[in-house]
């Protein structure tokens, strides 16, 4: 029997600035660009970044129900999602960081990325879906850190629930980023050094999945 070729990876990230690259050096080293790197093996593989600064989790399932996106799944590969951060953004800039704002806009964002699941997972059963969790942000240091720890804690607990519901891989940056001040471009952004760590927990995640499902991947990465 011969080896069927591996088949061409069409990849597309979505999300935020973290998905745009904010604070990268470049954009060849952002962290989706790194990724790709790892998953392409021919001239026949694709990648596109269709991140927005700014997006929110309500605006990212908005674009996931749109049209264009809708024509495109059914042919993706792997998809990465970066999405929550910029709805707990606003609320900073409003002035409504009260415990009861966050919980109410937690369960939004939990709701919203609930809905952007299934809307992929039912268009596509068998793509390749990486999900991005929260990292404490650098103003999290001055306002409260034991607090900030116990709220990025629950919402990625909450995330990881919703990855195992749709089959989607948990991608925790938590732990390697906690009280590394030195991974930030400024108060929310990964420079460089931290787009970096993104990439390598990214790619471990896609070795791990490789590993969990040697058929399926066998398809898609040399």
């Amino acid at each position: 029997m011969h080896n069927e070729p591996p088949a061409a990876v069409s990849y597309l990230a979505i999300g935020d600035s973290l998905t745009e690259g904010i604070g990268a050096n470049s954009p060849q080293q952002h962290f989706v660009v790194q990724l790709f790197r790892y998953l392409r093996h021919s001239d026949h593989c694709h990648f596109r970044n269709w991140g927005i600064s700014g997006m929110t989790s309500t605006e990212l399932l908005q674009l996931v129900q749109h049209s264009a996106f809708q024509r495109l799944l059914p042919r993706l590969t792997h998809l990465t999602v970066t999405t929550g951060g910029c709805d707990f953004i606003e609320l900073f800039e409003k002035g409504k960081l009260t415990v009861g704002e966050i919980l109410k806009s937690s369960r939004m964002v939990q709701s919203n990325v609930r809905q952007i699941l299934s809307v992929i997972r039912r268009q596509n059963p068998r793509l390749t879906v990486y999900l991005l969790g929260f990292y404490i942000p650098l103003p999290a240091y001055e306002l409260g850190i034991e607090q900030a720890k116990i709220f990025v804690q629950m919402l990625n607990r909450a995330y990881s629930g919703l990855c195992k519901r749709f089959r989607v891989n948990m991608v925790d940056p938590y732990p390697s980023f906690l009280n590394r001040k030195e991974y930030f471009a400024d108060e929310v952004h990964p420079n460089q050094m931290g787009y970096d760590e993104l990439a390598r927990l990214f790619i471990q995640s896609a070795k791990q999945d490789s590993l969990q499902n040697p058929g399926e991947m066998s398809k898609t990465i040399s």
